[in-house]
């Protein structure tokens, strides 16, 4: 433990070396909440360098990780070992309890973005109880085409919506409110109400300009007829964020030809991992959302979210 130290904030030609995730930074929670917020940085002094991060929201005297977003938790670089893990989590919550806190709370992310036997392992030896565990899907970007990964219905889709003179478009960052607002009206009237306001949004976008992206699907009019906000998540995952589609083009499954697109772009763009994101609809997994993203290539990762008691 000598060559660790624990910070609360990162020091002058700090290097980070673990995986980082949006919903974690500074920027992201300043925008997320209006709770006190507390990171843990775990410094390696000999190589100088970031090899775990924590940040919670302290709401009273439970600390949640993250309070408003799909995921947080422990953020670590993935050859730490077990041993320093476990100490970097215990110096935590030393700290927060002497801060009044009594409770953590830690939504980790799916396996897809990071392994996460290693950190299961250590929180069950600290005494962590598992809460919750979540199915996600998502699609290994690599040099296939979509169409590859996609079952026979999809790829009959694909080519539907292609000879009906559809055409994708990413839209400009001036039309993110408008893409937002159509997704909107599209998921309200679904009864899949969006998790996000577009204040909210719209305040998060500008403090994390490289983040969000909107993406779309127009008829042979001009008129969107599905539609996504993407986030990126980390420099290797894409999150499809926000999809919706127009019922009235049911029959094309328009959806099918915007996620072909958004792989496409990842694949343009150095991305390796697409996350269709979870299929549940008020906490129930939602049969036809998950075949979906089966059929479109999409494989399930488990997430698991953990609480304990410290004092």
């Amino acid at each position: 433990m000598e060559q660790f130290e624990l910070h609360n904030s990162v020091i002058d030609g700090g290097e980070y070396d673990y995986p980082q995730l949006l919903y974690s930074t500074p920027a992201f929670l300043k925008a997320n909440n209006n709770l006190p917020q507390k990171h843990f940085y775990f410094f390696n002094k000999n190589s100088h360098k970031y090899l775990a991060h924590l940040a919670v929201s302290v709401d009273g005297d439970i600390a949640v990780s993250p309070l408003k977003a799909p995921f947080g938790g422990v953020e670590f670089e993935d050859s730490l070992s077990a041993v320093d893990l476990k100490n970097f989590i215990k110096a935590v919550e030393r700290t927060l309890a002497s801060d009044g806190v009594r409770e953590i709370r830690l939504h980790q992310p799916p396996e897809n973005y990071q392994l996460q036997d290693t950190i299961n392992d250590v929180l069950l030896e600290l005494e962590y109880d598992i809460i919750q565990e979540r199915d996600y899907h998502g699609i290994d970007i690599d040099g296939l085409p979509l169409s590859e990964k996609m079952v026979d219905m999809q790829k009959r889709r694909l080519k539907k919506c292609e000879k009906s003179g559809f055409t994708y478009k990413k839209y400009r960052k001036s039309e993110l409110a408008g893409a937002f607002h159509q997704i909107d009206r599209w998921r309200t009237a679904a009864d899949k109400r969006l998790s996000m306001t577009w204040a909210d949004l719209h305040n998060s976008s500008k403090r994390n300009p490289k983040a969000y992206h909107a993406f779309g699907i127009e008829n042979e009019h001009g008129l969107m007829i599905a539609g996504s906000i993407v986030v990126k998540v980390s420099d290797r995952v894409l999150y499809n964020f926000f999809p919706a589609s127009y019922d009235a083009y049911n029959a094309y499954s328009p959806m099918v030809m915007l996620t072909n697109k958004i792989y496409e772009w990842g694949q343009a763009n150095g991305f390796t991992h697409l996350d269709l994101g979870t299929s549940y609809v008020h906490k129930n997994v939602n049969t036809g959302l998950r075949l979906f993203k089966e059929r479109l290539g999409g494989k399930v990762y488990r997430a698991w979210s953990w609480r304990k008691k410290i004092s």
